[in-house]
C-alpha cells in the first residue's frame, strides 16, 4: 500500500466545499470564451467548413496550458512529476483519450450543432445521471436509493426551469439529431467514466500529477484531430485580451480537474456527481453580475438544486462514512 492510500480521508464538509468550487469555476468560462472566440476570430463565417477545426485546435491549446499549470503547482508542493510507473502511463493516457479528448470531440461538435441552448445546457449535464447509473452497479457502497431518485428528479426539474426563457419552445426542447442532442449525451457518458477512472487511478497516483498528465496527453491527440480538420494555430488572430483570456480559460480548467479528481478519490460517485447541478446555475449568476437580468426561474432553480444536494448527500452525513480511495 503506498502514501497516497494511507492518508487520512478528508471530512464530508471538505469534500462538499471543494465540489462545489469545482463547479463554480466550471460554470464561469462559458462568457469568456464567447468573448476569446471573438477576440482571436474564431467565428463560422470566418472558417466556414474548417470552423470546428479550429475550435478543437484552439481549445487543446486550452487544456495544454492547463496541464503545464497542474504539473507546475504539483512540483511545487513536492510531488515528483516523472514518478509514474508503466501501468499509471497507461491509465493515464486512457483517461486523458476518454476525459479530454473524445469528451471534447463530441461536446464541441455537439455544441455546434445544437440550435437550442437550454437543451445545451441540459445534456451536458447527463453526466450526472450517467455516474449514478454506473455508480449503482460498479460500487457496492454506492447504490441508487430512493432518496437519491428524488434528489435527482429534484436537481434536474431545476436546471431545467433556471434555463427557461421566454423565447424557449417545447418543439426546441424536444429536438433531438446525432451529431447534436446524441454526441451531448455520448460527452456525458464519457465525463462519468473519466470520472470514475479518476477514483480508480488516484488511488495510487497524486491528483494533481494525474490531472496534469492527462490533460496533456489528452490535449495532444485534440490537437492533430483538430488539426486534420482544418484547424491552424497561424490561423488564430493573437491579441494580448485574448492571450490573458486563454490563460484564465486554462486555470479554469487546471483548477477544477484537479479539486474534481481529488474528490472522487473519497466520495461516492453519485453523492458527488450531483453538485454538477451547480455549474450551469453559476454561468448564470456570472451572466448576471455581468449585467443580465436575475429572473424568477433562476431563483426558483438555484432554490430547488439547493435541495437537490442537501436530499443526496443526507445518506453520507447519517452514515458518517466517506469512503476510502480504491487500492490498485
Amino acid at each position: 500500500m503506498d502514501n497516497l492510500s494511507k492518508k487520512i480521508a478528508p471530512s464530508a464538509t471538505v469534500i462538499t466545499v471543494a465540489a462545489i468550487l469545482t463547479n463554480v469555476i466550471w460554470g464561469t468560462p462559458f462568457k469568456l470564451i464567447k468573448i476569446m472566440n471573438t477576440e482571436m476570430g474564431i467565428s463560422k463565417e470566418a472558417f466556414g467548413e474548417e470552423y470546428l477545426g479550429q475550435v478543437l485546435a484552439t481549445i487543446s491549446i486550452r487544456f495544454f496550458i492547463a496541464g503545464l499549470m497542474t504539473l507546475l503547482f504539483a512540483a511545487i508542493i513536492g510531488q515528483n512529476i516523472l514518478k509514474v510507473n508503466k501501468k499509471q502511463w497507461s491509465e493515464v493516457a486512457i483517461m486523458g483519450l476518454v476525459s479530454t479528448t473524445a469528451a471534447y470531440f463530441f461536446f464541441n461538435i455537439a455544441n455546434v450543432n445544437i440550435t437550442s441552448t437550454i437543451n445545451s445546457t441540459i445534456l451536458a449535464q447527463s453526466t450526472i445521471f450517467f455516474a449514478v447509473l454506473l455508480a449503482h452497479f460498479v460500487y457496492k457502497n454506492d447504490k441508487l436509493t430512493s432518496t437519491k431518485g428524488i434528489a435527482l428528479l429534484i436537481g434536474f426539474a431545476g436546471l431545467i426551469i433556471s434555463q427557461l426563457t421566454s423565447g424557449t419552445s417545447i418543439q426546441e426542447m424536444f429536438s433531438f439529431s446525432l451529431t447534436g442532442e446524441g454526441f451531448m449525451l455520448i460527452y456525458g457518458l464519457l465525463a462519468a467514466l473519466a470520472t470514475m477512472l479518476a477514483k480508480k487511478i488516484g488511488s495510487s497516483l497524486n491528483s494533481f500529477v494525474l490531472t496534469g498528465w492527462n490533460l496533456i496527453i489528452g490535449s495532444m491527440f485534440l490537437f492533430m484531430i483538430g488539426y486534420a480538420m482544418g484547424g491552424r494555430i497561424e490561423a488564430i488572430h493573437w491579441t494580448v485580451l485574448g492571450v490573458v483570456l486563454l490563460i484564465i480559460l486554462a486555470a479554469a480548467s487546471a483548477i477544477p480537474f484537479s479539486l474534481w479528481y481529488w474528490c472522487a478519490q473519497y466520495a461516492n460517485l453519485s453523492e458527488l456527481s450531483v453538485y454538477k447541478f451547480i455549474m450551469p446555475l453559476s454561468g448564470s449568476l456570472l451572466a448576471v453580475i455581468l449585467g443580465e437580468s436575475f429572473t424568477m426561474s433562476l431563483a426558483i432553480g438555484l432554490f430547488l438544486v439547493c435541495i437537490s444536494i442537501i436530499l443526496m448527500n443526507k445518506p453520507m452525513k447519517q452514515k458518517k462514512v466517506v469512503a476510502k480511495p480504491l487500492e490498485s
